[in-house]
């Protein structure tokens, strides 16, 4: 009887050394993301007080484990489907998961888009970490949202008046509101914003341990290898 419990525990064990080798392949990937929060912070900051009169961000953070490579597509149809901006471009990139059925450990992939009307961001982000079986497939999926509202700009004119040879002056004054947009950031900056929200979203959520920041834009590569 004592053989045949310790036999069990052992298979018990070898099955969660799988499930979590598989989610710790998602972690590692989620780990060797490098992002800067000085430069990111500096954009935040930069564009809240300069051009933002409302503002307002959030994350929708999800995370499936042991799902059996068999179903994989079946999986990723349900991920098109039930989140947002996971569009055609984005759901091929994703399939790059089918195709590599021994040599693949950890895929990242990730899009940005807007809302319209010069009013709103989402940027998601999803990593898979396949178990060293190859039978199963676990995944985190992360959407971060911003939400603003970009303040007009306000123009004021002064004119002065002036009437009797000078004797009476005045001075009126006219308001007027021009439209702006965000203007122009350069990819690398944006990229790293969004990616250091993502990953906020997923240490917030106890998901991952610990992200990894580094000094500045330099050290962060300009194009991702996942």
């Amino acid at each position: 009887m004592a053989t045949v419990i310790a036999s069990a525990v052992r298979q018990i064990g070898v099955v969660a050394e799988e499930i979590n080798t598989a989610m710790e392949a998602v972690k590692k990937g989620l780990h060797n993301v490098k992002v800067s929060k000085y430069d990111a912070t500096k954009l935040e900051r930069d564009l809240e007080g300069e051009l933002f009169d409302k503002w307002h961000e959030g994350c929708e953070v999800m995370k499936a484990v042991k799902i059996p490579f068999d179903n994989i597509v079946a999986y990723l149809n349900h991920l098109q489907r039930a989140y947002e901006g996971i569009d055609d471009d984005v759901r091929l990139k994703m399939e790059g998961i089918l195709y590599a059925k021994e040599s693949w450990e950890y895929k990242i992939v990730e899009w940005k888009f807007n809302k319209g009307d010069n009013s709103g961001a989402r940027y998601g982000m999803v990593a898979f970490g396949r178990s060293p079986d190859g039978m199963y497939v676990d995944c985190m999926y992360v959407m971060y949202k911003m939400d603003f509202k970009i303040a007009p700009k306000v123009i004021v004119t002064e004119k002065k008046h002036s009437a009797w040879w000078g004797l009476k002056t005045w001075t009126t004054r006219r308001v007027e509101t021009e439209e702006r947009n965000l203007g122009t950031k350069t990819i690398k900056v944006l990229q790293n914003f969004f990616r250091l929200k993502a990953l906020e979203g997923f240490y917030k959520e106890g998901l991952i341990e610990r992200i990894n920041y580094v000094p500045s834009l330099e050290d962060v590569p300009d194009h991702s290898t996942h």
